[in-house]
Order: structure tokens, then C-alpha cells, then sequence
């Protein structure tokens, strides 16, 4: 076994964990319920983790990762427009700040 993926975004662990089961890459997650123990150890020990269970699953698990992070960095670079009061949002937003209306899928 190996340790794969880790960060202090649980979300984010959580969605590249799915997006390996999707793809049947054998992996399992490490400390998904540790992090309330922060403080009693140190914090970078209760980060999540996500395990392969071997090795020969790096190269096509890591193509994923890549590719998901491309994507994020490319959706967050771009404006969008909200339709119901016409704000101009920055990428990363996923709601708009003025009115709080959800950013369309296709934005």
C-alpha cells in the first residue's frame, strides 16, 4: 500500500477518492474521522488521507488528479455573469456575493 493524495480540504480529498472508485482504481480513505482530534496531536497527522492499495495504480490515479486540478484552476480563472442581478463574479465563486444566486451549471 501506498499513500497517495492528501489535504487540508476534506471536500476535496473526499471528491478524488469518488472519482478513483468511479474509475475502479483500488484505494481507501485514512482518517476521515480523525481531524477532532487536532490539538491533541498535531494537525498534520489528522489530515485525510487517500491509500492505494498498489502501487501499479499510481501513473493512471495521478492522470486523474491532474486532470481534475487543471479543470478547478481553469473554472476559477473565469468570470461569470449573475442572471438575477446582472453581478460580474470571479470563477471561484459558486454563489454570487451581492445576491446569493446559485452559479449556473453551465457558467
Amino acid at each position: 500500500m501506498e499513500k497517495f493524495y492528501t489535504d487540508y480540504n476534506q471536500i476535496k480529498v473526499r471528491e478524488i477518492k469518488a472519482m478513483l472508485d468511479d474509475a475502479d482504481i483500488p484505494c481507501f480513505l485514512k482518517n476521515e474521522f480523525i481531524q477532532g482530534a487536532s490539538g491533541e496531536i498535531p494537525p498534520h497527522e489528522t489530515l485525510p488521507e487517500i491509500w492505494l492499495v498498489d502501487e501499479q495504480w499510481r501513473q493512471r490515479a495521478q492522470g486523474l488528479v491532474d486532470t481534475l486540478e487543471r479543470e478547478l484552476a481553469k473554472a476559477s480563472q473565469i468570470e461569470w455573469q449573475c442572471s438575477t442581478c446582472n453581478e460580474v463574479n470571479e470563477g471561484q465563486f459558486m454563489m454570487c456575493w451581492q445576491c446569493q444566486q446559485e452559479k449556473p451549471a453551465d457558467a
